[in-house]
């Protein structure tokens, strides 16, 4: 049983280190005054913010006793449904990001890995994929970054998403 609070306890560490470097990344892009320093800054904040949010999956599978190394919300439910078991954490975690700040995080971690392509771009030739390429490239830096959530609300992203961790570690108790 020791071993097993060792394994949780680690992955609630890094649940919480997570939410540290997100906020550390927030306090950086405030303190930024170039544009692009601090749009790097908001993505990495962002991507620790979507981590933690891989690392409580981690946490939700290790309470629940399964052998998952990437677990995801459906994998754990068809896992527990086997088991005829119910998560209510699960249930609210899937009830977020259908229609709640967690589906912001989600579409802001999106948008961040893929670039928003015009129509133009869309049905560009495969000969043209190269200069559109270079221009990605330009674009990265002089694009305004309007679709990027600024610091305010990633830091408010996080506080919801603390809240709502330590209300599910509450429920959560190992008998």
């Amino acid at each position: 049983m020791a071993g097993k609070t060792r394994v949780a306890k680690y992955h609630a560490d890094r649940t919480n280190q997570k939410l540290y470097f997100c906020r550390l990344a927030c306090q950086a892009a405030d303190n930024s005054s170039d544009k692009q320093l601090y749009q790097a800054h908001c993505e990495t904040a962002i991507f620790h913010l979507y981590g933690s949010f891989l690392a409580f999956m981690q946490e939700l599978s290790q309470f629940y006793s399964l052998e998952m190394n990437e677990p995801t919300l459906l994998a754990i439910e068809q896992a527990l449904s086997e088991r005829t078991q119910v998560s209510p954490e699960v249930m609210r975690l899937q009830q977020l990001l259908e229609h709640g700040f967690l589906a912001n995080i989600e579409r802001a971690y999106q948008r961040c890995l893929y670039a928003v392509l015009s129509d133009q771009q869309i049905s560009a030739h495969p000969a043209e994929s190269s200069k559109q390429s270079q221009d990605l490239i330009v674009n990265v830096v002089t694009l305004s970054n309007q679709w990027l959530p600024d610091e305010s609300t990633i830091r408010e992203w996080r506080s919801q998403f603390l809240d709502l961790i330590e209300q599910l570690r509450g429920g959560m108790v190992e008998y």
